[in-house]
């Protein structure tokens, strides 16, 4: 292993409580019903157009669906770290990473420009070599084009670069790239979530995942 990509959301950090404060606001705002936690982390993984969609119940007309959308990211935009938690043991990993000569970077289906400034809020000592969020032109994950570009930014060959995620779509983004994975749970998804996928390698807690990481 010479490289590590890491997904943002439920994986580096628990963003759930600023993205539920930002949805039911702005659902509320429209009149229309509040999500719970469970349904918020449920609904998150394919992008925001995708969890506004959800979040409507899935069946919403595109006008709904585009005012929800712009609603909701404009609300996000002004919450993107005021309630967001720190996972345990996530900064001492990364540093440990770094300081044994591993590139690390992060890839996420959230907007680039956010996705940038979560992660020089939260991890502003870090030297990542590459952050990215979504990017127009690009497709979301689990398509391998923006996990390839990451590992091309490193300089890393993604059979040497490993992707930590916490969600079937992470793995399988890995799958796609060439790369291998390492599936957290401490996230938004559960491990039965890959019931129907090859996946083994979990990890419960940081420790665990960083032991993982030195056997890759």
């Amino acid at each position: 292993m010479k490289g590590v990509i890491f997904d943002l959301d439920g994986t580096l950090l628990n963003t759930v409580p600023d993205l539920l404060y930002s949805m039911n606001s702005s659902l509320e705002k429209l009149g229309k019903p509040t999500i719970s936690t469970v349904q918020l982390k449920a609904f998150i993984g394919n992008g925001a157009r995708n969890l506004v969609i959800r979040a409507l119940g899935g069946n919403a007309d595109d006008q709904t669906v585009s005012e929800l959308y712009s609603l909701y990211g404009e609300t996000y935009s002004r919450n993107l770290t005021v309630r967001t938690e720190y996972y345990d043991g996530i900064r001492e990993l990364l540093l440990s990473l770094v300081n044994d000569g591993i590139k690390i970077s992060v890839l996420s289906n959230k907007p680039d420009e956010q996705t940038k400034k979560i992660i020089a809020h939260y991890f502003s000592d870090i030297p990542f070599s590459c952050v990215m969020g979504k990017q127009e032109g690009l497709p979301l994950k689990p398509d391998p084009t923006s996990a390839l570009l990451v590992a091309e930014k490193m300089n890393v060959d993604p059979k040497d670069t490993v992707f930590v995620g916490d969600s079937p779509e992470d793995f399988k983004t890995a799958q796609n790239a060439g790369m291998n994975c390492v599936s957290v749970l401490w996230g938004y998804r559960a491990k039965e979530a890959y019931s129907d996928l090859p996946q083994t390698v979990f990890a419960e807690t940081s420790a665990e995942l960083l032991e993982h990481l030195k056997k890759l």
